[in-house]
């Protein structure tokens, strides 16, 4: 009896450890990342779209050096991950979504979407005002453009960009927040 106990916890550990690709992705200097998201379920999200960052490139911004790989590092990430994702990231033409991102720098950041200016029935600029997250966390929004409401958010409780690691677990770090951030996007 003793035997099959021992041969049933041991093949139990083996599949469930065994068979788990989570510890094969997750950086080795993350333990504790928490990824939450949240969508307007009146949203329709459809198979593929068009999106733009609402910020500029960070080579635009007049960050300092560090702050401008940081910035850049995700932005890449989010490009290529909403491509993964079949929604294709323009700088011209008609797009349906915008995606703004914030890395927290320090604990206290509140995203609001709201539009600053109206000209007709054109939208001129957004401002995503930067509400209480873990520092070096990754805030994700997407923002409707035909009502200019966000309609789905990521949030990567995690010190993504800001931890005291090389550059290449910083870049791994950031593509899988990002990973793990649109792994339900686009929700329906």
């Amino acid at each position: 009896m003793k035997r099959n106990i021992v041969l049933f916890i041991m093949v139990t550990n083996i599949v469930f450890n065994g068979c788990s690709n989570y510890q094969h992705t997750l950086p080795s200097t993350i333990s504790d990342i928490v990824i939450s998201t949240t969508y307007d379920p009146k949203a329709k999200f459809p198979n593929t779209a068009t999106c733009a960052f609402l910020r500029v490139d960070p080579e635009k911004e007049g960050l300092p050096p560090e702050a401008e790989s940081i910035v850049k590092r995700v932005r890449e990430a989010l490009q290529d991950g909403l491509e993964n994702k079949k929604y294709k990231v323009s700088k011209s033409g008609t797009i349906d979504y915008l995606i703004d991102y914030h890395i927290v720098a320090q604990h206290n950041v509140k995203i609001l979407a709201e539009r600053t200016q109206i000209s007709g029935q054109e939208w001129l600029s957004v401002v995503g005002i930067p509400d209480d997250f873990i520092k070096g966390s990754l805030v994700v929004d997407v923002i409707d453009v035909k009502s200019l409401k966000p309609v789905w958010r990521g949030i990567c409780n995690a010190n993504i960009a800001l931890a005291p690691v090389s550059e290449q677990e910083k870049e791994t770090r950031a593509r899988y927040a990002v990973r793990q951030l649109l792994k339900t996007f686009p929700p329906n």
